[in-house]
């Protein structure tokens, strides 16, 4: 399943860069790992996916402890007092 989400995801770049002129080498896909087990994770890292995006401090760090070094993590929120809710 995730490998057909990847394949849309990409394609809907592909269309997007083309239509904006952009290269898809430019473009970043980050995969939002909230509340995905680290077997989803590991099976998109599998299909070359690098850059991975959490948005708990908690279950980023023990992702980060089980997954592979080569990744690229990044926080996708901030805090709720941040956001006025």
């Amino acid at each position: 399943m995730i490998q057909e989400q990847l394949a849309s995801v990409e394609e809907k770049i592909q269309r997007a860069c083309e239509r904006s002129g952009r290269k898809r080498e430019d473009v970043t896909l980050i995969a939002v790992s909230k509340t995905k087990p680290v077997s989803d994770l590991m099976e998109a890292y599998g299909l070359g996916v690098r850059v991975f995006g959490e948005n708990k401090v908690q279950e980023l760090a023990d992702k980060y402890e089980a997954m592979p070094k080569d990744i690229r993590w990044h926080m996708n929120c901030c805090q709720k007092s941040c956001t006025g809710t």
